[in-house]
């Protein structure tokens, strides 16, 4: 669970760009914490003039470092044209690419990503391209103390971008006197964020500072003093984590409520995830397919208009490149498989496939996911899509809040079109359709790094926290233990024990085992550890020895770990425990 670009839609587009010095260089703070920073240099050779601007950023997530590039290049010819490049590296392979702007077709702006489907973008009435416009016109405001709106394109996000400040008066810094700060808004896509911005008349650009999900976010340029806050005890993506009251069946339990303290969140609405009165959302697992949608068969041919869109490749889902062809020989699906059995089998087969999960990627494309099989949530999600949409299933990335054991984070997710609905599935987890307690923040059809939203989901975490209400805790009789969804589980002679939201188990002679269900666990990490058999019950564990763990299938997507047992008593456990279920 994690926002990995969220930072390239804070820094990479507005302000950092438009300098008219040689070298300049900035410093950057996230949360009291020096993370980064930027430089910009001016070439001028003959009647070509270029700007170079470089961005570079190093995060801590979970104790492993992130690292973020951003490299892009402005030329503007004699004649008035003008040429951009860019390079942001996420991951291994960078997302970048090229575009053009002729003064013989001034609305137009040709964009060419690599790996992606060139496009003719319609420049805004006023935008502007040119980097040292944007620096001209700040200065202008700050000498004329006057409010200012400036529309400008972010190439890596590949999105438009505007600033509206209004002049706050007088506000000297270090070794600028004439500077004026300015507050107002910047909005990127469907983002919005408040901002402060310093501004010379004679120097330009000083400082700019925005907020991002509950922390500060600040660039300065170098000659400034460091700011004296003190850093945040947490890191951004830790601050995004909230603790949730233990439950031992949470991703077996069919429907949440959760309560939002805080200001009322503006969510989507579907069949999984319904408002209440009181600040309150209903969210369900989704529904498994009817006979008519387990029967429906993938695209073939023209989509219709309202699929086309999740159908399509782009830079981040590029399925049409031949590696794809390899992954899918892998998978040797056999023909005339519906909809739902194609999504099933990409979601189990994205799992496995991404052996590594690897907290340090940025943001890679699926591309890149074929070559290299590591990531988080984002990979998981990103390859998915490119595998359905390559065999004409209609899917959708997800960006929202997952609930795993006993903590509610950022996650990305999959959606499918079904006839007239979309179904959640995670290939993360390996579930479909995906487990309830997930709140939906919006969905993007991948066509660009700017549609996918992290910077919004970061932004709705601030100031608000989710309660769940209270759930139907497990009944126990005896030796048996009652679950959500129709699932009991018994120990022959066993005792079970509910102490404030954890299951306990205590067996002939042996105990207590902590017991609680648990996503699927891949073969990766299973290697570790000793696989054990029931003869029996004929049902197989996987148990280690550093942690005294026993993890187990029950069949029908359900695991089950039981904590702090020996290896005697974990083959014991897999020899005795039932878990029939209301459906068996």
């Amino acid at each position: 669970m994690r926002a990995s670009p969220l930072f390239v839609l804070v820094f990479g587009g507005l302000s950092l760009l438009g300098q008219n010095l040689p070298i300049r260089t900035f410093r950057q703070w996230l949360g009291g914490q020096e993370v980064g920073g930027a430089s910009i240099e001016i070439k001028q050779s003959g009647q070509t003039r270029e700007i170079r601007s470089r961005e570079w950023m190093v995060l801590s997530r979970l104790g492993q470092e992130i690292k973020q590039e951003i490299d892009q290049r402005a030329t503007r010819a004699s004649d008035g044209r003008l040429a951009f490049t860019w390079r942001l590296q996420l991951s291994t392979e960078p997302f970048e690419g090229r575009a053009e702007w002729s003064p013989k077709e001034p609305g137009i702006l040709a964009v060419h990503p690599a790996h992606g489907v060139p496009q003719r973008k319609e420049v805004p009435d006023g935008a502007l391209l040119w980097p040292e416009d944007l620096e001209a016109k700040l200065k202008e405001a700050a000498q004329a103390r006057r409010p200012l709106k400036a529309v400008t394109f972010s190439f890596p996000v590949q999105q438009w971008s505007s600033l509206q400040l209004e002049p706050q008066g007088p506000a000297p810094l270090p070794g600028f006197p004439d500077a004026v700060r300015f507050t107002g808004q910047e909005s990127e896509g469907g983002s919005t964020a408040k901002v402060e911005l310093w501004v010379s008349p004679s120097a330009g650009e000083l400082r700019h500072r925005t907020e991002l999900g509950g922390l500060e976010v600040l660039s300065q340029r170098s000659e400034l003093p460091a700011p004296a806050s003190v850093a945040a005890p947490e890191g951004f993506f830790e601050q995004t984590l909230q603790k949730l009251p233990p439950n031992p069946f949470q991703p077996w339990m069919p429907e949440w409520v959760l309560r939002a303290e805080g200001p009322r969140p503006d969510l989507p609405e579907d069949a999984q995830q319904t408002p209440l009165p009181g600040n309150r959302w209903r969210l369900r697992q989704a529904e498994p397919p009817s006979t008519a949608e387990a029967a429906q068969g993938p695209v073939k041919g023209s989509p219709k208009s309202e699929e086309a869109r999740y159908l399509a490749p782009s830079p981040l889902v590029p399925f049409q490149d031949p590696a794809f062809d390899g992954l899918l020989r892998r998978m040797a699906l056999p023909a005339g498989l519906s909809r739902w059995e194609l999504a099933r089998r990409v979601n189990a087969f994205v799992f496995e496939w991404i052996a590594e999960k690897d907290f340090t990627v940025g943001f890679a494309s699926a591309l890149e996911v074929c070559h290299t099989p590591r990531g988080d949530c984002t990979e998981h999600g990103v390859l998915a899509v490119a595998l359905l949409r390559r065999l004409g299933v209609p899917a959708r990335g997800v960006t929202g809040w997952v609930g795993l054991g006993e903590m509610l984070g950022l996650h990305f997710w999959v959606e499918v079109r079904l006839d007239q609905r979309w179904v959640p599935i995670d290939p993360t987890f390996d579930q479909a359709p995906a487990s309830a307690l997930r709140i939906k923040l919006g969905d993007t059809d991948l066509s660009d790094l700017g549609s996918v939203g992290w910077d919004t989901a970061a932004t709705a975490f601030s100031g608000l926290r989710w309660a769940p209400e209270k759930t139907v805790s497990p009944a126990i009789q005896g030796d048996q233990v009652s679950a959500p969804g129709g699932v009991r589980l018994r120990f022959p002679g066993g005792r079970w024990n509910l102490s404030d939201g954890q299951l306990q188990l205590r067996g002939a002679g042996g105990g207590p085992w902590r017991i609680q269900a648990v996503p699927r666990p891949s073969e990766a990490q299973l290697k570790t550890s000793i696989r054990l058999a029931g003869p029996r019950t004929l049902r197989s564990g996987w148990w280690q020895a550093s942690t005294h763990r026993l993890v187990m299938d029950l069949g029908g997507g359900r695991w089950l770990q039981a904590e702090g047992l020996s290896e005697a008593e974990a083959f014991g456990l897999l020899d005795q425990l039932m878990a029939p279920t209301s459906s068996s």
